[in-house]
């Protein structure tokens, strides 16, 4: 067993020599089992090793009991250990949630703060082989995505950290039974305590693992292995569908900090199962990522893509889900933690903008997450226009003053007819319906108060290419945010 997850270890990279790890030790045979096993590896890996230890203050003498028990074994092994003392049940009722989630959540609130404290580098928890098929089961039994069902990971950033965290949780037990755990346990002589609330079967995952499991078992005793195999397929495909839905999304959706606009009839053509994983995609940037959220909740944003403006439904923690004109609008809303935040780095409201400064090189920008690339070249009459939506020449000779890239400012306008007749950009905005709180976040290419280019709109006819045309700016921006 020892070989094995020394292979895993060093497979997926979980931990590098000179790191300090942190073992969560709950006193139980998962954890007393790591933390065992990190320390007999321990010279090989060239690692130091810590532990942490969380009272949830719901078993009274029972897990004071364990607080001693874990305590004593790592004095015994010299092993430095921080004790939390958090109170369960009172975090479960002032936030509403169930004492299994708010253990959960202190628990991961804990092990970040040992980690501080440390200095350490990794925290380890001991999720073994069947607790990943039970996740499995869980996450099915929900409603859950191709996401959920894939189980767990063997390196993760740290729950309710953000998935942009670096990758700090890692699970050297993952493809360990809890019959090998138990057995390695027996033959070392190490003792272990008893959870009594493991065998409460009020709690979800208390009933799959001590009634549904062990049936799927009795039907096949390769169901543990099954289970998982299925979950690496579904992994590996929602890794796939994935990579195309962030393609999608760069090129489609507007991030902002308060709220995430998404086209309707753009959307409402996808497949409903790349749909669905779009609209995850698109929730796991917000804060609380996918907490809640079930293919029932996916499916009732889209039902709302076909849906009159204004119609609005309510997902988990406060979400807002609204049809605006022509898009599809989330609201950040005020979820249990305070204000929902969109992840996305680089959109900021008050952007100023830049002066560009047009060259025979390539020079490049960025504007409200958007990156965009210029040049200028000498363009000889009858030779093909380059036209696409991503990509605009525009006649610089035409140009008089700096060109700036920025957001909407009052009095814009550009020459919308050959004959040159002008209209606002307010108009122009208002007249294509887009959502008052989208027009300040659409990049501007302007000389002065004259719009070049609303970007991914129109473009002023005063500075088209023609045959007179000599000297061209050509102007590209990437499809969505960076």
């Amino acid at each position: 067993m020892l070989r094995k997850i020394l292979g895993i270890i060093k497979r997926e990279e979980l931990i590098k020599a000179g790191e300090l790890v942190v073992a969560g030790v709950s006193g139980g045979a998962d954890s007393i089992c790591l933390l065992s096993v990190l320390l007999e590896l321990k010279e090989q890996l060239k690692i130091q090793v810590a532990a942490v230890h969380v009272h949830h203050g719901i078993r009274g003498t029972e897990a004071d009991g364990d607080e001693r028990f874990v305590r004593s074994f790592c004095e015994k092994r010299n092993v430095p250990l921080l004790v939390y003392r958090r109170d369960v049940p009172r975090l479960a009722k002032e936030q509403g949630i169930s004492e299994e989630e708010a253990g959960r959540r202190a628990r991961y609130e804990c092990f970040k703060k040992a980690l501080l404290e440390y200095s350490g580098d990794k925290v380890a928890v001991a999720h073994n082989q069947n607790d990943n098929a039970e996740t499995v089961l869980f996450h099915l039994f929900r409603g859950s995505g191709l996401k959920g069902l894939s189980g767990m990971d063997y390196q993760a950033p740290m729950p309710f950290s953000g998935e942009q965290e670096e990758k700090k949780l890692v699970r050297p037990l993952l493809d360990t039974s809890r019959e090998d755990i138990e057995k390695y346990l027996l033959r070392q002589g190490i003792l272990y305590c008893r959870d009594s609330t493991n065998d409460m079967e009020e709690y979800s995952r208390n009933r799959i693992r001590k009634s549904i499991l062990p049936q799927a078992c009795r039907i096949n005793g390769e169901a543990v292995s099954n289970i998982l195999r299925a979950a690496k397929i579904l992994g590996e495909t929602e890794q796939w569908m994935g990579g195309q839905a962030e393609a999608w999304i760069r090129e489609q959706v507007l991030f902002t900090e308060e709220n995430i606009q998404i086209p309707a009839k753009p959307l409402g053509k996808l497949e409903p199962v790349f749909s669905g994983c779009v609209l995850r995609k698109i929730l796991e940037k917000y804060e609380a990522g996918l907490k809640d959220i079930t293919k029932r909740h996916t499916d009732s944003i889209l039902q709302l893509a076909q849906a009159q403006t204004g119609k609005q439904i309510t997902l988990p923690g406060g979400l807002i889900a609204r049809r605006g004109y022509g898009y599809l609008i989330l609201d950040c809303g005020e979820g249990q933690g305070g204000r929902r935040q969109s992840k996305d780095p680089g959109l900021h409201s008050d952007e100023e903008g830049c002066i560009l400064h047009p060259s025979l090189e390539w020079r490049e920008e960025k504007l409200f997450g958007r990156r965009f690339r210029y040049r200028l070249f000498k363009w000889g009459p009858g030779e093909k226009i380059l036209e696409n939506r991503y990509t605009k020449w525009f006649t610089y000779d035409r140009i008089k003053d700096n060109l700036s890239l920025r957001g909407r400012r009052p009095g814009d306008w550009f020459q919308a007819y050959a004959d040159g007749r002008k209209q606002t950009v307010k108009d122009y905005m208002v007249n294509e319906k887009i959502p008052s709180g989208r027009r300040g976040q659409i990049p501007l290419l302007a000389e002065g108060s004259h719009v070049l280019w609303i970007v991914d709109g129109r473009i002023s006819e005063a500075y088209k290419v023609t045959e007179e045309s000599e000297w061209i700016l050509e102007i590209c921006v990437s499809c969505g945010w960076d």
